[in-house]
Formats: C-alpha cells, structure tokens, sequence
C-alpha cells in the first residue's frame, strides 16, 4: 500500500518542526514541503491577503503532489487550502467552487490525516500571519473538515518528538 500522509492544521502549530524530525525516520518517503511559501517565492499574497489566483497556484501545487506514485508525506495538503480559502476575502465564488469541487473529489487520495491543533502562540517569522483571532477561525474550520471525513485522523500533542512517535505509531 501507499502512503499519502497529510500534516495539517493552522499556522504555527509545529507542523514543520515534525515534518523535518520524520525526514529521519521514514527514509522510504518523499517529503513535499509547504506550498504557501512556494506560491509566496513567484509574489502571490498569501494568509489573509491571498487572491483567487494565489489559491489557484496552490490547487496545482497540491494536485500535482498527488500525483507521486511514492509513498509521501505533506506539510500541507489540499485541504489546507480548502479551509483557508473560506477566510479569504479577496477568492471569487467560482475559485471558492472549484476549490471546494475539487477537494470533494480528491480528500480520499490521501491515507492519513494528522491534525495539529494549536497549543501555543504563533510565531511570527515574516511570512505567516500572527492574527490569533484568524488563525483560531482557520483551526476551528480545520476540526471541522477533519470530523467530516470518511476516515479516522490523529491529533498530536505535546513535544515535537512526543508528536513524531505518535505519527509513527499511528501510520504502521
């Protein structure tokens, strides 16, 4: 079986932190790093700013990792992109549509979710966003996709390593 693992959750959650730690431990793996920041490097706006054609960069960005035969491991996955483009003020219905379209067709693809839900406070490092009010919004919606889902996720907690062995166990 393959495996097309998802790391998700709001901004500043250690997500990173335990993508770089699993890079050790699961050699078989490719690991396909954050989109954001990718679709940020060619100057589409992102977090509260994005456009309908910054979240559009980020679709192809998501459905072109799917595309890898391999097993992988995701610091974001699609729906990352699902849920942060119900916040957007600056998204036409029709990305919105499409986005949520696509998401429908594609939320079984991946194998496993893993959900980090927010624990402490974000870190602001230049490119994401430090509203707290937003990034609770973005989680709460995060909880709710996950409950929707058609398959169990994993909530992880405690120190990045604590939250690597618990990803461990709960993909073998």
């Amino acid at each position: 079986m393959v495996n097309k693992i998802a790391l998700v959750g709001a901004s500043s959650t250690g997500k990173t932190t335990v993508y770089e730690l699993l890079k050790n431990k699961l050699p078989k793996y490719e690991f396909i790093n954050e989109s954001t920041r990718t679709v940020a490097s060619y100057g589409f706006p992102i977090n509260e700013l994005g456009t309908s054609e910054t979240q559009l960069a980020i679709s192809s960005f998501h459905l072109e990792a799917l595309l890898n035969p391999g097993n992988i491991l995701l610091d974001r996955c699609y729906m990352d992109l699902l849920v942060y483009s119900k916040f957007m003020d600056k998204i036409s219905v029709e990305t919105y549509n499409y986005i949520e379209a696509t998401w429908n067709r594609v939320k079984n693809e991946y194998t496993h979710y893993i959900y980090f839900p927010i624990e402490f406070k974000s870190v602001d490092d230049g490119i994401r966003s430090i509203n707290e009010e937003w990034r609770e919004k973005i989680d709460k919606a995060f909880k709710q996709e996950l409950d929707n889902l058609d398959q169990p996720y994993l909530t992880v907690t405690g120190s990045p390593l604590q939250r690597v062995n618990q990803i461990l166990e709960f993909i073998n």
